[in-house]
């Protein structure tokens, strides 16, 4: 009885907080820095799910690429909520009701199939990140349970290279085995798996921005090996920054 009203509850607030983000969704459209308002809405959202978000070291600077292990839809929001980014999602995203408009709305690049592509995803990865942007990409190219990573590919890496921008490495660990949204499972399971949880723990290790790095595979590289370390080692990840601990005791 207690987990179906928890259900309900969270499922009503959720719906509440989707109607919020169409209206910041069209504030978002006419600002210069929609990822702001992408934060703002993803902040409240991890309300929402209960997440208690926990954070290891500090984000970088302004125009830098964000790269790591990708586990469920849900990396999205605490990713943002740690600091304003750009995300690169697939193409089909954009059509999708109501998630592709919100995506669109908070600066989401879309990444088409092909070489042609990806090379027109790179030449506007490269000018956010001149101009001080922040974008995150998920190497992966495919969700995993967080255990291990797959080969990190190398394609997206070249707007770092080109912009002469920092790679920041991260990695991003879940104690609830329910999160990680992988195989047949649909979306509709994965969030009513979500919204009976009585609280979601997320762990976001942030590295050192890395060594500049001559070619993009090396630098992919470079990338996989600091993230499969941070994993090995999260036993012994603690918080670190003050003002994600105080919002975790809030949430």
């Amino acid at each position: 009885m207690q987990l179906h009203l928890r259900r309900l509850t969270r499922l009503g607030l959720f719906g509440l907080h989707i109607v919020l983000g169409l209206f910041m969704g069209l504030a978002a459209r006419f600002s210069p820095r929609p990822e702001r308002w992408s934060q703002r809405w993803f902040r409240g959202l991890l309300r929402v799910f209960r997440v208690r978000l926990e954070v290891v070291g500090q984000p970088t600077g302004q125009g830098a690429l964000f790269a790591g292990n990708h586990i469920s839809w849900l990396d999205i929001a605490v990713l943002v909520s740690a600091h304003p980014v750009i995300f690169v999602s697939k193409a089909e995203v954009a059509g999708w009701p109501l998630i592709g408009w919100l995506a669109r709305a908070g600066g989401t690049l879309f990444i088409e199939r092909g070489a042609h592509g990806t090379q027109a995803l790179n030449e506007e990865l490269t000018a956010l990140l001149r101009a001080g942007r922040c974008v995150v990409i998920f190497p992966e190219a495919t969700t995993t349970r967080g255990e291990s990573v797959r080969t990190f590919h190398s394609r997206l890496f070249a707007g770092a290279i080109n912009s002469d921008r920092p790679v920041q490495p991260f990695a991003l660990r879940y104690r609830e085995a329910c999160v990680p949204y992988v195989d047949d499972q649909s979306l509709i399971d994965n969030l009513w798996a979500l919204l009976g949880e009585p609280a979601i723990h997320a762990e976001l290790h942030l590295g050192a921005p890395l060594p500049a790095a001559d070619t993009r595979k090396a630098a992919a590289r470079a990338t996989q090996a600091w993230v499969e370390s941070a994993l090995a080692q999260r036993a012994s990840w603690h918080s670190g920054l003050p003002e994600m601990k105080e919002r975790a005791g809030r949430n």
